[in-house]
């Protein structure tokens, strides 16, 4: 949750997380073995080692390197995409395609496919 609240003031993720009930923070001795030899970025490997080590957890992963380290750890995976689904499919929001929007617009790099793929999945 650290490198989140990083992005500081600007950052309306960093600024929500706060205020979020369903968000605790988790603070976590040291990295897998097993997860730090395949030299993913700090959030990734933190991430990563908490699902390893309890498997009711379920790893929120984009970079492709880590999914790829996951998949081969039995992790189980959800990307922001996949994220976004089940929270429509939750009533938790009213609409992938204004989310993805705003990802896009952020920054976040999704291909035309994927971002097809997410709006069938949720009915839109």
């Amino acid at each position: 949750m650290a490198l989140i609240i990083a992005g500081g003031p600007s950052d309306s993720a960093a600024a929500a997380l706060p205020e979020t009930s369903w968000i605790h923070r988790v603070e976590l001795d040291v990295i897998a073995p097993e997860i730090l030899i395949w030299n993913l970025g700090v959030g990734e490997s933190e991430v990563l080692s908490l699902a390893l080590a309890d498997k009711s957890y379920v790893a929120m992963i984009d970079d492709r390197a880590a999914r790829n380290c996951a998949r081969t750890l039995g992790i189980k995976t959800v990307g922001t995409g996949g994220a976004l689904v089940l929270a429509k499919r939750r009533r938790l929001i009213p609409s992938v395609s204004i989310a993805l929007e705003q990802l896009l617009d952020a920054g976040l790099w999704l291909s035309d496919e994927i971002v097809s793929l997410l709006r069938t999945e949720a009915g839109e």
